[in-house]
């Protein structure tokens, strides 16, 4: 993960929390995940510099996820600059993350702080319950089925699961493999 996509992610975070009040990092994970769907399915290229793994209970940024668990002992740059400016809410709400300060919206577009409002609005008044089986979609199946490899969501999958036209998802596809050939 390069400076500017930890910066990007963590700015992300910030957001999220800003706008809620402080969410736990289930919700902060899902109402990326969905942000990221609805940015594909109608921009065709990723909001979150970070990777979707299919877990038992849903999709997570797999860098986001290891950093937020490591938040007490940042080992990683992620971890180091997530403990910057957000902090555990304490004791009585141990899965609540709080921001320190606000998002700097430099990092974000129009178009990303359109998507992640939306997945605000429509996800952060959920249940866990409610989370885990919306998030629970074909994309995160797919990958959850592999067998002998990797658990990463497509983001084709994921523009797929909003209905993305052919031109957006013929578009994901080329950038993903130009992405792959430049690394």
């Amino acid at each position: 993960m390069t400076n500017y996509d930890s910066k990007k992610l963590t700015e992300l975070v910030l957001f999220i929390l800003g706008k809620t009040g402080g969410a736990d990092f289930y919700h902060a994970f899902k109402i990326l995940y969905f942000a990221e769907m609805k940015h594909l399915a109608k921009w065709g290229y990723s909001i979150v510099p970070d990777e979707f793994c299919a877990l038992k209970y849903g999709p997570v940024p797999t860098n986001l996820y290891y950093a937020v668990k490591e938040l007490n002992h940042p080992q990683m740059n992620l971890s180091e600059e997530l403990s910057e400016v957000v902090q555990f809410a304490g004791e009585d709400a141990p899965n609540i993350l709080l921001p320190k300060r606000e998002a700097n919206l430099k990092f974000l577009s129009k178009s990303e702080i359109e998507a992640l409002e939306q997945s605000i609005e429509e996800n952060e008044s959920l249940t866990f319950g409610q989370l885990k089986k919306k998030s629970h979609d074909e994309a995160w199946a797919e990958a959850n089925r592999r067998i002998n490899g990797t658990n990463v969501i497509s983001p084709v999958s994921m523009a797929k699961v909003l209905n993305a036209d052919d031109a957006i998802l013929e578009y994901i596809e080329e950038q993903m493999q130009i992405e792959s050939a430049l690394k």
